[in-house]
């Protein structure tokens, strides 16, 4: 593991994004692996996060940076990140000043990884750290490895929350009868990406809210790339907290049917 990494604090304002989609594009790789978190209002965890990443990551024989994608936090997410990015120099802070959705900021996240390998994960941890092995190791036969939390290897140490069990199925067939199918778990938040593969779809992406998983993996089917799912190891879960059962179904669903469009103006637009 190289601990050499440049300790400067990477923060990207608003203002500095180029366009409005996030950072620019690296031109080339300079570490192994990119380690994506995006972040809103996570001061209780995120330090102890970027612990256990950094201790499990330092035992790996390839160079690494965890990106902290903060999606306009006002609690002191950020400044608790700045701390971590004087102390270790693989924790890089890009941060947007107005909260505008998981997906803008994995977006932001990716855009701005400078990895071989790309992955996105949760905050909260939510799969085991081990999942970051099993991934690359996919990586190395498939340009996408997306965890699935549905096939027979994957361990489930919780009850899912009421709302899933109440919103997944129907949500998982309005994805299968407009948008895509063939997957057996397109919300799991832990996704990993070949560089180029990671660059050409996010640049695409257009998607801010829950829905952008399935943009992605549309995106992915579209261009051809290999995609492999690998099973997970679920440890705990809030990816739920913040879902309002009265607005955000419709919200989904208004943001498939902006996908499905999407997809089919590109294989329009793709020469034949």
């Amino acid at each position: 593991m190289s601990p050499t990494l440049d300790k400067d604090v990477t923060e990207v304002a608003a203002e500095n994004t180029v366009p409005a989609e996030g950072p620019p594009v690296p031109a080339e790789c300079t570490v192994d692996l990119s380690i994506v978190i995006p972040v809103f209002n996570e001061e209780e965890r995120i330090v102890n996060t970027i612990t256990l990443l950094d201790a499990y990551l330092r035992e790996q024989l390839q160079s690494y940076e965890l990106i902290i994608s903060d999606d306009g936090s006002h609690d002191d997410s950020p400044t608790l990140v700045r701390e971590q990015c004087v102390e270790g120099g693989n924790v890089r802070l890009i941060r947007h000043r107005q909260n505008q959705g998981k997906g803008a900021a994995v977006r932001r996240g990716i855009l701005a990884a400078r990895g071989e390998f790309i992955v996105f994960t949760d905050a909260d941890l939510s799969y085991s750290v081990e999942t970051i092995g099993k991934c690359i190791e996919a990586l190395g036969q498939h340009d996408l490895a997306v965890g699935s939390r549905n096939l027979p290897g994957s361990d489930i140490e919780i009850t899912p929350p009421a709302m899933r069990r109440l919103a997944g199925p129907i949500f998982k067939a309005a994805v299968r009868h407009l948008v895509i199918d063939g997957f057996s778990d397109t919300q799991c938040g832990f996704k990993g990406f070949r560089a180029q593969a990671a660059r050409e779809i996010f640049t695409h992406c257009n998607i801010n809210g829950f829905s952008f998983d399935v943009e992605v993996l549309a995106l992915a089917r579209l261009f051809g790339y290999r995609v492999k799912e690998v099973p997970v190891r679920l440890l705990v879960d809030s990816s739920d907290s913040r879902i309002n059962l009265t607005t955000d179904p419709f919200l989904m669903i208004r943001e498939l049917l902006q996908i499905r469009k999407r997809i089919r103006q590109l294989e329009r637009s793709r020469p034949v």
